[in-house]
């Protein structure tokens, strides 16, 4: 996590930001990347607060806030090498896939409101790619993950596969592709004894576990290094579930120059263990992009 230094640099963050989104519902329709670069400005929805990935001030800010961390730090650097400012519009992940109603249709297929809107060029918060998701956005992958099972460390003993899971507690956060890997498994797996969804903040699901309202969650390996080590020292990941996943930016259907440029800009700094974005992993990670990569296909 990479701290501010100064209030000056805080006021004037956020006063960016503030800037570079008051043209909000001026659009009738997405931005493409050509107007996106004559504009100079890269506006990008997030999702919440979940250290080391997001932090946003003030705390609980909603809106054009100001927002640092490792998402901010990728961002940030793909935006410069394009020559873009950056602001951010702080929202839930649920917030990302609504429509113009406020309403997030599972099988419906239209632009989510804040693409439509004009308040977001670019989902910067890593989504999985699902079917449900890719009849609203396009998305380029870039993040290798695995999701892992983390529970309180008193209770390891009780967790050694997914069976062990079944008619206990889980918290996930609404929308979240965890979420629907938790109804999957209701709808199969669990289907005689389902677990019952504890619906709370991605960055407090870690910590109820720890405080024991819930018995078990389900987070990004990438998270729970972070979340176990600083956050919550009395949980540990039990195991891993479900495939490999890779964390993904969300844009405009048919934006495909957009996703060349993104896809273009991590095969570049991924070259360079000194590039901006090893150099802010090592920062929040103690491990380069590439040395991440590694671990996470070690997972089973």
């Amino acid at each position: 996590m990479r701290r501010r230094t100064a209030k000056l640099t805080r006021v004037v963050t956020a006063i960016v930001a503030a800037s570079v989104l008051t043209v909000t519902g001026a659009s009738a329709e997405p931005r493409s990347w050509s107007e996106i670069k004559r504009g100079g400005a890269l506006r990008v929805c997030v999702a919440g607060t979940n250290p080391p990935d997001g932090i946003v001030t003030p705390e609980g800010c909603t809106g054009a806030c100001e927002f640092g961390g490792l998402v901010a730090d990728m961002v940030n650097v793909f935006a410069a090498g394009s020559g873009l400012k950056t602001g951010y519009h702080v929202t839930t992940f649920d917030g990302f896939f609504q429509n113009a109603d406020g309403v997030t249709e599972r099988d419906g297929t239209y632009t989510p409101k804040v693409f439509a809107d004009g308040t977001c060029d670019m989902i910067g918060s890593p989504l999985v790619s699902l079917p449900w998701r890719l009849k609203k956005m396009d998305m380029e992958c870039f993040l290798p993950s695995r999701m892992v099972v983390v529970v309180h460390k008193d209770r390891a003993g009780e967790f050694n596969g997914l069976d062990d899971l079944a008619g206990k507690t889980v918290s996930v956060e609404r929308s979240m592709s965890l979420h629907s890997w938790v109804e999957e498994q209701n709808a199969d797996l669990w289907n005689g004894d389902p677990v019952t969804v504890d619906f709370r903040p991605y960055d407090r699901s870690v910590p109820a576990v720890e405080a024991g309202t819930v018995d078990f969650t389900v987070v990004s390996i990438l998270d729970a290094l972070w979340q176990t080590r600083n956050n919550a020292p009395n949980t540990v990941v039990a195991f891993a579930v479900g495939p490999l996943d890779e964390g993904c930016w969300g844009v405009p259907k048919g934006a495909d120059d957009f996703r060349a440029a993104i896809k273009a800009h991590f095969a570049q700094e991924q070259e360079d263990d000194a590039s901006a974005l090893n150099r802010s992993w090592v920062e929040a990670y103690g491990l380069t992009f590439a040395e991440f990569v590694r671990l996470v296909s070690t997972l089973r």
